[in-house]
């Protein structure tokens, strides 16, 4: 990652992309613990960040909610692990995505914003007002990025493994363009209730 002019490794980098028959066992969260502990020093003294994928119950058993993922990079006793946050899994895992947000606090290092169905943003029935006031209030500058699938545009084995089964776009630039659009205003939205809310 270094070598090719990176700054970050992110994803479900502590387990296998599956859904799982079983419960993690206990050795093979402590091995998943003990691999991330190590990448973590090498990532450190690369100069890159790492950070792990929170996703839903059916791409992993181990971290499903932002609370296991702060449990899991406590037990790394790394300071250079934190957590990769996305809309998409936060809406099927976590009681209240915004709460979510405020707990991982400043340890919330890269931010995926995708819609309940995974198409165009604003489409589904995620809170986004809620989302980008909940990343202003921890003081979140970091990357937000926008993450959609479709079997006519992204890789066939990518999009089997994330169950798309229908296409919601088939266009990359439009829905590029949407999106961008769509985070600026919310951003400034928040910015803007913030301000309103702060008056005396």
């Amino acid at each position: 990652m270094r070598d090719i002019g990176g700054s970050k490794l992110g994803g479900i980098l502590y387990s296998a992309h599956t859904k799982y028959g079983t419960m993690p066992s206990d050795r093979g969260r402590r091995n998943s613990v003990a691999a991330i502990a190590r990448t973590a020093e090498v990532a450190k003294s690369a100069g890159v960040d790492l950070v792990l994928e929170v996703v839903n119950r059916f791409e992993t058993n181990l971290l499903n909610t932002t609370a296991q993922g702060l449990e899991f990079i406590a037990a790394t006793g790394s300071d250079h692990v934190r957590l990769h946050l996305d809309t998409f899994h936060m809406n099927i895992e976590e009681a209240n995505p915004a709460a979510a947000i405020r707990l991982a606090g400043d340890k919330l290092g890269y931010f995926h914003i995708g819609e309940s169905n995974r198409g165009y943003l604003g489409d589904g029935v995620i809170d986004f007002a809620g989302i980008f006031d909940a990343l202003l209030d921890i003081g979140y500058e970091r990357d937000v990025t926008f993450e959609s699938f479709s079997g006519a545009v992204v890789d066939e084995s990518l999009s089997l493994a994330c169950a798309i089964w229908r296409d919601t776009w088939t266009e990359s630039l439009p829905l590029a363009r949407h999106a961008k659009a769509f985070i600026d205003l919310k951003v400034d939205e928040a910015a803007r209730r913030r301000a309103t809310n702060a008056r005396p």
